[in-house]
């Protein structure tokens, strides 16, 4: 499932993710599934568009932030509220980077 890479709605995405995390009370567990999910999705999609290298750059082993979401996302009821709300900031300032990381590509290649 690709979501575009650098699409317009990243800024409202991570907007959307540090209001979920300030508000995790307020949501689901299927809510807090699939932010964690469409999060570990933009940032492998980023990845994956910004390696120079020609070689995959998504380590999906233990540590990783695609990882650690994909695996939280599968049993969010098992985190406390302030773990989650954490993971989802931390997402969201990865998008963030990620973005400026593959804008500044797009800049050097042009």
């Amino acid at each position: 499932m690709s979501i575009g890479v650098a699409s317009d709605s990243d800024p409202a995405f991570i907007s959307e993710l540090a209001r979920a995390a300030n508000e995790i009370a307020k949501l689901t567990p299927t809510e807090t599934t699939r932010l964690m999910q469409r999060a570990a999705a933009s940032i492998r999609d980023y990845r994956d568009e910004i390696a120079f290298s020609g070689t995959p750059a998504n380590d999906t082993g233990q540590g990783d932030i695609v990882f650690e979401l994909n695996a939280m996302a599968s049993a969010v009821d098992l985190f406390s509220p302030d773990k989650v709300s954490a993971m989802l900031l931390e997402a969201g300032a990865v998008i963030k980077a990620c973005k400026i990381l593959l804008d500044e590509k797009r800049r050097i290649e042009t």
